[in-house]
């Protein structure tokens, strides 16, 4: 144990990027025994009225946040408390808790708890991270719940005092939501991933955010005062004179660069001397296009479709999928709107009811040792192509209300982009005789995401209008090292030699074949990889809404003779260490 009131500095995980400084504060969510308590027949519909109350009494705290947040903040928030209130509407938190109370004669708390403690390990053995955040999302709002069965007193993250830093084993959503970002100026994790909905919160709000650090062990160690740095993933307890000093320059350079970004986010990305690079968002829910039209963005660059299915556990039919692509694509006003067909199967499994007509699917495929290189995306629609076929009826019948592109995922051989656009060509022949109008050429793109499909991009820029570069996926497949797992994130370099000489490979492919190319993925948002990508030839990002302006200042800060120097002495370096500490240095203005 170091002397008492001495400097202490740990490394976690960087989560959302910026400068807290402030005194510690450990919360704890209640958990919680819950004994069970037999409830005579006569007061079952009580202890259900109960729970009703208890369940209504959640959906307004919900929308009321809703509320505050459609104020101000930003849309991310708005789309997971909503993704909570549809759960509050779902039937395991609705007739079947009812249910099981009348048939158990149970009291309410301990029926609740283990229902979701049964959800909870039925989703547990699905390592994709959109079903770990369902679960997340179920506790959330199950925490929620049981509050108002058992009021008890505790501080809330909306009333913390001023310079807080949250100490906490995990972030749920929202708790993350109510937090006050005037009051609250960080949070640190023992657990949390980069991806988690907390995750996307706090940087939505501007909290510095840093995971993977033993909050246990800090219980035991005397802290006045303490500085997190989500930059660099480092927690500093006791900090010297000379550190607070250090930080508190870092910390009034971020504020004055963060209003300046929001003032700046209608200009264009331009570079100094005239070099136009279009910026496009990346959106999951259709209800969110016009804040990120707000944001700047010169359109959709990746619609992730699949969270159609995803969110209601059915595939939506036809006339459902064409509605939404419809309103979405006139909500554009023009600017285009790329659809990437389902991404579905693999690790993206869903556990559906035996009578749910949807459940055939992945009950076929059925377990695989490595979800990751398995049925999923394109390989998953080719073996089930009335999957395909709908969906792409739907988006051809809304195609003659604007620019829609089709974006086909995980394409490992050109014969897969081939039967697309097959199918797209008969689907289009068959509107044609039953008089539905479409747009007369639709784009078809694939995405690079895979190592085949990189190698191989000549001859797939030649068989597509467009390519779409997607790296979260590129880096963990050619470094074989998954982001979301602590013991190989430091392994995960978007900067690694062999991802640039990649996207090297795609752009001068897609050149040679006239084709644009599009890059996807957080890289796009790092100020350090943004004048290299421009550099390698990229003249097309796509990014979260909340990255858009600071994509724009950037550009705007380098001419684009600047940018391809900075690409041709990146390619020398052999080393992702040392190319990292190059991009830091040069692109440090």
């Amino acid at each position: 144990m170091p002397p008492e009131g001495e400097e202490i500095v740990l490394r976690g995980l960087p989560i959302s990027k910026g400068i807290g400084i402030g005194f510690p504060v450990f919360f704890t969510s209640t958990e919680d025994h819950f004994p069970e308590i037999a409830i005579p027949k006569k007061e079952i519909e009580f202890e259900i009225d109960r729970y009703r109350r208890a369940l209504d009494l959640s959906r307004k705290d919900v929308e009321t946040l809703q509320r505050l947040s459609l104020n101000d903040g930003p849309p991310e928030i708005v789309s997971i408390l909503g993704t909570h209130l549809e759960m509050m509407q779902d039937p395991l938190l609705t007739s079947v808790i009812e249910d099981r109370i009348r048939d158990m004669q149970r009291n309410t708390e301990s029926i609740f708890h283990h229902i979701i403690e049964e959800y909870k390990a039925r989703f547990s053995t699905i390592k994709d991270l959109y079903f770990q955040e369902r679960v997340r999302d179920i506790v959330d709002v199950s925490r929620r719940i049981l509050g108002h069965l058992r009021p008890l007193e505790q501080v809330k993250m909306g009333e913390m005092a001023h310079n807080s830093i949250i100490l906490t084993h995990e972030l749920v959503p929202s708790e993350t939501v109510e937090a006050n970002a005037s009051l609250v100026s960080a949070f640190v994790t023992a657990a949390g991933g980069i991806t988690s909905h907390a995750a996307i919160i706090a940087r939505a709000k501007g909290i510095p955010y840093v995971a993977n650090v033993d909050i246990k062990n800090l219980k035991n160690v005397e802290v006045h005062s303490l500085i997190v740095d989500g930059s660099q993933g480092l927690v500093i307890l006791n900090p010297s004179k000379g550190t607070l000093k250090k930080y508190q320059e870092i910390q009034k350079k971020h504020q004055m660069s963060y209003k300046m970004l929001k003032n700046a986010s209608h200009l264009k990305g331009e570079t100094i001397d005239g070099y136009e690079v279009r910026i496009f968002a990346n959106l999951e829910n259709p209800k969110e296009i016009d804040q990120l039209m707000k944001a700047g963005a010169s359109g959709i660059g990746l619609f992730r479709s699949e969270y159609l299915f995803l969110s209601r556990k059915a595939f939506p039919k036809e006339e459902e999928q064409f509605t939404i692509y419809k309103q979405m694509v006139k909500s554009l006003k023009g600017k285009p709107l790329v659809i990437r067909v389902f991404d579905v199967g693999g690790d993206k499994k869903v556990d559906l009811l035996p009578t749910n007509p949807d459940a055939k699917y992945f009950d076929e495929i059925g377990h695989e040792l490595n979800p990751a290189l398995g049925c999923r995306a394109i390989r998953f629609l080719l073996r089930y192509p009335e999957i395909l076929e709908t969906q792409l009826r739907a988006i051809l019948r809304a195609s003659f209300y604007g620019e829609i592109h089709i974006l086909i995922p995980m394409v490992s051989d050109v014969s897969e982009v081939r039967i697309v656009r097959e199918k797209v060509k008969l689907i289009q022949k068959e509107l044609k005789q039953k008089g539905i109008k479409t747009a007369k050429h639709i784009p078809i793109g694939c995405m690079i995401e895979v190592p085949s499909s990189a190698i191989m991009s000549d001859s797939l820029a030649e068989e597509v209008d467009f390519l779409s570069i997607g790296t979260n996926d590129l880096v963990q497949y050619i470094l074989a090292a998954d982001r979301s797992n602590t013991h190989t994130s430091e392994l995960y370099y978007t900067t690694h030699p062999s991802i640039l000489r990649l996207i090297r490979m795609v752009v001068a492919s897609a050149n040679r074949a006239n084709k644009p190319v599009i890059l996807c993925g957080e890289c796009a948002a790092d100020p350090s990889m943004i004048p290299l990508l421009i550099g390698l030839g990229i003249r097309e990002f796509s990014v979260a809404a909340r990255h858009i302006p600071l994509v724009k200042h950037t550009i705007r800060k380098w001419r684009i003779l600047e940018a391809c120097r900075l690409a041709e002495s990146a390619l020398e370096y052999p080393s992702a260490q040392e190319l990292k500490q190059f991009l830091a240095e040069e692109t440090a203005r």
